[in-house]
């Protein structure tokens, strides 16, 4: 269907890091929050990345939430430009779903994307625990070599986004230690997170940061390239999350990705947490 680029899965993994910070964040504020019948706090979460690429900047991540007691809403917008402007890159992603006994039910997904070399989008839906629809603009012909997809690996996936939603909304407090199945409208592919070290906080003193190795793993939908089998070979990919004692929370700080063209980096710059139903509000920059 499509050849595995270095620029997806940085922003499959800027995803994961802005999302992650959205739900983690609600830790601390569970003892003044009613909590739905999911277990879940209602909260509106607004958090901008940077994206630089060997310390030049290339972009911007933006990220909003909203997640109520019985929906959710996700919305992303990417940003890059490289080579003096004369490339340009913009992605908008949305994800919505119910919440049902402590389990997210994803029900539709868009992907729309355009830059300087063309324009495109990819929408599924949902139904029980099976994507039923999907629709990929432009449309490609599959390569001889494409590991062809099939109906089995189109059950029991999460949409990228509603993925990390549910690894962020866990009871577990280790972020490290999961996995899970994806398919983001093309591709079926498992990310595995692992403990990896601590690591202190540039700027903070006493502070350490736990780093989650992730390792990405092609199911289906891909051509087993050179560029595809690096980054499945890869265990480099990382996540640093920040422990903040007086918030009682682990606030994911930074992003590490392995490229071609070197290493790129998606990191936190600022973030806003609203309660709506108590009107309390948590912010850091």
């Amino acid at each position: 269907m499509y050849q595995v680029s270095s620029r997806r899965v940085v922003a499959c993994v800027a995803g994961f890091g802005a999302l992650a910070l959205a739900a983690i964040s609600l830790a601390p504020l569970r003892a003044t929050a009613a909590p739905s019948p999911t277990g879940i706090v209602p909260v509106r979460v607004d958090a901008s990345y940077k994206i630089s690429l060997n310390g030049f900047n290339l972009g911007s991540f933006h990220f909003k939430s909203d997640v109520g007691r019985t929906h959710y809403k996700l919305v992303t917008d990417v940003q890059i430009s490289a080579l003096l402007g004369v490339f340009k890159w913009k992605g908008v992603t949305q994800t919505s779903g119910s919440l049902e006994a402590k389990t997210l039910k994803p029900a539709d997904f868009r992907f729309d994307y355009e830059s300087s070399i063309r324009n495109g989008s990819v929408a599924m839906g949902f139904h029980d625990d099976r994507i039923d629809r999907v629709s990929v603009v432009p449309v490609t012909l599959e390569t001889a070599d494409t590991v062809p997809l099939t109906q089995e690996h189109l059950k029991g996936v999460f949409d990228p986004l509603s993925a990390i939603l549910a690894i962020t909304h866990s009871d577990a407090t280790n972020p490290c230690g999961r996995k899970f199945a994806i398919f983001d409208g093309k591709q079926r592919f498992d990310l595995a997170l692992r403990y990896a070290r601590k690591e202190p906080v540039t700027g903070i003193p006493n502070e350490t940061a736990v780093v989650c190795r992730v390792k990405y793993t092609p199911i289906a939908g891909y051509r087993p390239t050179s560029e595809t089998q690096d980054l499945a070979n890869s265990n480099d990919i990382e996540i640093a999350f920040r422990m903040v004692p007086a918030a009682k929370l682990m606030l994911p700080q930074s992003v590490a990705v392995p490229t071609a063209a070197g290493n790129a980096r998606i990191d936190l710059e600022r973030v806003n947490i609203e309660l709506p139903e108590r009107g309390q509000v948590a912010s850091a920059d």
